[in-house]
């Protein structure tokens, strides 16, 4: 590292915190403005900003250790699930989350159920998922921005957390979500573009690219680029297991609930959450993986085979072959990578303790400055939690990647259907849910050591046990009170097995209801064409399969436009210009 390396980084480190600073003023105003922008997101800033969520500071390490280690199909570890659920959330549960109109998932709790258990259990989850699920997420989060700029740096473990996360607290607790929210659009286009610019440096090091697809063959085989699955391990069951979290992944904190839903209750109205949801999937699925194909592929060629540890191989193509300046930039990309995922968790951790437990059970009443000020110290409790977490217990990357994005939300996923979608669910079977899902799911995992077994064993464990718990609880419980039912209907409208409490509502807004619900599962499946479309077409590209890119992207977009014109002939594109869109009535499902 140079000097021009370090005034790099500076330059970055006072326009992050100029940002924060520029969104304190509104981000002081009150909870709302704090934790969800006083519902003022564009499409274009939900989609940004939830894809460099996405993009933390392991996504350079992570992406090219996937590739580094398991060639052109390692990608479909995360690609199959999302592929699947980003569609069905910017279709379907984008629109249920701003519909409700609340601050956090927590108080979705209260909203759904009722009553003193769904009351005090509101209090219970708010403290579960954020000391339970934010902390693990940034703590995770924090273990690979170690791994991938340590090797530059040369700076350790705690160095390297201390530094980051001071910056990251700071812009944080000035601007709340909006201060967030622009900052990662900023940090986003920065990572990508750092890691853009360092392609065609290493391939001119290394001889061209031509020369790094031979060395590539003769260290790893033409198994390296077989692109799309099944293949490898790559089997049908894991398959299997990844199409199911696919579709029920909307239930997951890291997934399409906690921040994800922030993002979308923040919106300026359904529409915009449904479109940048729909970005987003964009963004996440192509655009910012581009980068680290080349640098997968690259690293083989540049080191042999397996033999050095995956999650320090970018790292190490930056600390060899980074010139002055742009050494910086990537070092900048990645703490601006970091810092564009954990200020976003430090945010909506702390909206469930301010929003949910100290302003309803601790100190109901205060100031609305108060409690902004309170959310600030919140944000930086759970931020030293899990800086402490991430020193002594984030270790084996590869196994912690698969627990974060497969296995750690695998018990709780049959809530993303029944809490919208079947009457009959009520609070116990919610709590016994998020009770026993990220304790069984880590014993499993980590203890009972299903992480060093085929991958689909330890998932459709824990998926089949979270079925067989919640149906039975809630079975052996009473359901919730009916008015409670028919409130939250009115105001989601969600499709599925409601029974009576549909009656509530006219014939004539029932009939509309099924005409949307049958619109809604036509457009999933586009979403899901599409999006299968896109991943496929990138990786056989890599892969030089010139005849089955051209197919797939035929798909990609022929889908994709008949997508584009049902959205269009709904209103829904020509919606994200009004001011007040749930008030001016339902569009036109045709």
């Amino acid at each position: 590292m140079t000097p021009l390396d370090w005034a790099v980084i500076a330059v970055y480190a006072l326009l992050a915190l100029g940002i924060g600073a520029y969104f304190t003023r509104r981000a002081g105003k009150n909870i709302e403005s704090y934790f969800v922008g006083s519902r003022s997101l564009p499409w274009w800033a939900i989609g940004f900003s939830t894809v460099a969520t996405f993009t933390s500071a392991g996504s350079a390490s992570a992406f090219t250790m996937l590739i580094y280690n398991g060639g052109l199909l390692g990608n479909w570890w995360w690609w199959i699930p999302w592929m699947i659920w980003m569609p069905l959330v910017a279709v379907i549960w984008s629109k249920f989350w701003r519909r409700l109109k609340i601050v956090s998932t927590a108080e979705f709790v209260e909203v759904r159920y009722g009553g003193r258990a769904a009351s005090i259990f509101r209090s219970v989850a708010a403290i579960y998922l954020s000391f339970g699920w934010a902390v693990v997420l940034m703590a995770y989060v924090t273990g690979w921005l170690t791994k991938s700029v340590g090797p530059v740096l040369g700076w350790n473990k705690s160095t390297i957390i201390v530094f980051a996360a001071t910056l990251t607290l700071v812009y944080t607790l000035l601007g709340g979500l909006l201060g967030a929210v622009y900052s990662e659009v900023f940090q986003f286009a920065l990572f990508v573009l750092a890691n853009v610019i360092f392609i065609p440096v290493v391939i001119h090091r290394l001889g061209g690219l031509g020369h790094i697809y031979h060395a590539v063959e003769r260290s790893a085989g033409a198994s390296f680029f077989h692109a799309t699955p099944p293949g490898g391990d790559f089997t049908g069951l894991t398959i299997f297991a990844l199409v199911l979290q696919g579709l029920f992944f909307a239930a997951s904190p890291a997934g399409g609930e906690g921040f994800t839903a922030q993002k979308f209750m923040s919106a300026k109205n359904e529409f915009h959450a449904q479109v940048g949801q729909l970005f987003n999937a964009f963004l996440s699925l192509v655009v910012r993986v581009i980068p680290f194909f080349f640098l997968g592929i690259i690293a083989v060629a540049a080191f042999p085979h397996h033999s050095i540890a995956g999650e320090r191989v970018w790292g190490e193509l930056v600390k060899i072959f980074g010139p002055p300046g742009l050494k910086g930039l990537l070092v900048a990309g990645e703490f601006a990578a970091y810092q564009s995922a954990v200020s976003t968790e430090m945010n909506w951790g702390a909206s469930y303790l301010i929003n949910d437990l100290y302003k309803r059970q601790i100190k109901p009443g205060a100031s609305d400055r108060h409690y902004v000020w309170a959310g600030r110290v919140a944000t930086f409790g759970l931020l030293v939690i899990a800086l402490v977490m991430a020193q002594f217990l984030v270790k084996g990357m590869m196994a912690w990647f698969l627990f974060i994005n497969n296995v750690m939300i695998a018990f709780i996923l049959p809530l993303a259907w029944l809490r919208f979608f079947w009457w009959r669910l009520n609070i116990w079977g919610e709590i016994a849910a998020l009770a026993g899902g990220l304790p069984l799911s880590y014993y499993i995992w980590f203890v009972l050591d299903f992480a060093h077994k085929p991958f689909w064993q330890g998932f459709l464990l824990l998926f089949g046990s979270g079925w067989l718990v919640i149906v039975t609880v809630t079975l052996l419980t009473a359901p919730e009170k009916r008015e409670t039912l028919i409130e939250f209907y009115r105001r989601c409208r969600p499709p599925g097995l409601w029974g009576e409490i549909a009656q509530s509502v006219s014939p004539e807004e029932r009939h509309r209801m099924r005409r949307e619900t049958l619109s809604d599962v036509y457009e999933c499946a586009l979403g899901v064409a599409f999006c299968t479309g896109a991943v496929a077409t990138t990786a056989d590209l890599f892969g030089r399969h010139w005849i089955s890119s051209v197919i797939w992207l035929v798909t990609t977009i022929v889908t994709f436009a008949i997508f584009w014109k049902r959205w269009s002939r709904k209103g829904v594109f020509q919606q994200l210009g009004a001011k007040a869109a749930e008030e001016a009535g339902a569009p036109s499902w045709k």
